[in-house]
């Protein structure tokens, strides 16, 4: 069973490319850097510890984007975050396939239901949208 909340990090460099993780389990998708949110934590913990975890960086939260939640239940909070110290680096742990930095017209394929859902809003520079019953499309 997918985990209830997630927490995931919008980071974009100074040409506007968009740091992504692939996964390197499931449907092997892009996605923004994030994951669960543990029990007891909150969402903006969360998204710097996943952020870490996944990409090697320590991140800043800036503001929310916005909170996604799919028809499954699943709901993620979307943060807008900067780099405060680190390169974006993959993983030892198998987890991460590749990190790296994508133009927002120009995502690989497959995507994430979060990186499918909130690229409009993050290309756009919105903060604090709610989409709420979302198809799941991966």
């Amino acid at each position: 069973m997918e985990p209830s909340e997630g927490a995931a990090a919008a980071i974009l460099d100074a040409g506007n490319r968009l740091l992504l993780i692939k996964e390197n389990y499931d449907r092997r998708r892009y996605s923004f850097p994030g994951g669960a949110v543990k029990p007891g934590e909150s969402p903006l913990d969360a998204v710097v510890r996943e952020t870490l975890e996944e990409t090697g960086v320590l991140v800043s939260v800036e503001n929310v984007v916005g909170i996604y939640r799919l028809v499954s239940g699943l709901t993620v909070t979307l943060f807008r975050c900067s780099i405060a110290d680190g390169l974006p680096t993959r993983p030892d742990t198998g987890e991460i396939a590749e990190v790296g930095w994508f133009p927002a017209d120009a995502i690989p394929q497959p995507t994430s239901n979060i990186l499918h859902h909130a690229l409009a809003d993050v290309a756009a520079g919105r903060k604090g949208v709610v989409r709420d019953a979302l198809p799941r499309i991966n």
